[in-house]
């Protein structure tokens, strides 16, 4: 099978689960808390593990009591670890995660060691890209390290995925021209683009040179542009309650990319990717509550919905 390399973010998710969200000055006491791997290129790169494609991450860790607990999970997971990078200066990156009643939550981030993903680590590391078809990356490492990583990856004949998270501002437009697939979310195209209409969003960044746009609806599924027109692949809901969403939208990255190597059509692909991501929001946590491929059920029979 075809080698993917995710370039991103390596973080530990502090997760606390809540009733409601705190008012300002307001003090909570949490139902639950959970410390679980996090960063979006981490749980990308594990969720590509699960479903069996050959993955290796790019990123860096600090020198901290953190390392060995990140670093054995993704190995766990299947992930090659072996240029992953450790700080001397920087602690691990960490996200503090609220989950309320809904599962829906709310993220903030600290870097860390993920901004010391530069030009020169790249380049340290060029040689992963001639082994890899395709490369992943987002927007938590500096904006400047995912342009070069793209243009890299092009020079070497990869297609790239990029999930544009957190949305940062673009300024140069040749950036869009290296990505062959784009999957923001509803309120990422529209910081990105500006255009409060999803068409008009994905419109203006094809224009602007994006191979592809795919924009991720949560529990409405996802859609994309074909013909002029909005193209909608609904979710699968799972059977049981909603716990958690954190990392639902990872878990559809890399089912997405599953279906490309697997030569499906773009519906096709997303259908999928619904399909993995409906088991990620079954239980707490982003990583750990990914699927493995053998768990999936691939063909269920309920009007269809299920099959591909």
């Amino acid at each position: 099978m075809e080698k993917v390399l995710v370039l991103g973010s390596i973080n530990i998710d502090f997760v606390s689960f809540i009733s409601k969200y705190p008012r300002p000055g307001e003090t909570l006491v949490c139902k639950d808390f959970e410390i679980f791997q996090g960063g979006k290129g981490a749980n990308q790169a594990i969720a590509l593990s699960k479903l069996g494609i050959p993955t290796l991450m790019l990123g860096k860790i600090g020198d901290d009591p953190l390392k060995g607990f990140t670093l054995s999970l993704l190995k766990d997971s299947g992930v090659d670890i072996s240029r992953i990078s450790v700080s001397k200066e920087k602690s691990t990156g960490s996200a503090s995660i609220w989950v309320n009643d809904q599962g829906q939550n709310s993220i903030i981030i600290y870097p860390g060691a993920n901004g010391e993903v530069d030009r020169s680590y790249i380049v340290d590391n060029k040689k992963c890209f001639c082994d890899s078809s395709f490369l992943v990356t987002q927007f938590e490492v500096p904006a400047e390290s995912v342009f070069f990583a793209l243009k890299t990856a092009k020079e070497y004949g990869l297609k790239t995925i990029v999930d544009p998270a957190p949305v940062r501002d673009i300024k140069n437009d040749s950036f869009w021209k290296l990505i062959d697939y784009l999957l923001p979310n509803e309120i990422e195209i529209k910081e990105l683009t500006k255009c409060n209409n999803i068409l008009d969003g994905i419109l203006a960044l094809k224009c602007k040179g994006a191979k592809e746009v795919i924009v991720k609806l949560g529990k409405h599924g996802a859609c994309y542009e074909t013909k002029g027109k909005i193209a909608l692949v609904p979710s699968i809901l799972p059977e049981k309650t909603v716990v958690d969403t954190t990392g639902a939208g990872d878990c559809f990255v890399a089912g997405f990319l599953y279906g490309l190597i697997q030569e499906y059509d773009i519906k096709k692909a997303i259908r999928f990717a619904n399909l993995v991501a409906s088991y990620s929001i079954k239980k707490k946590g982003a990583a750990i509550s990914f699927p493995k491929k053998s768990e999936i059920i691939w063909n269920k029979s309920n009007k269809g919905e299920y099959k591909l």
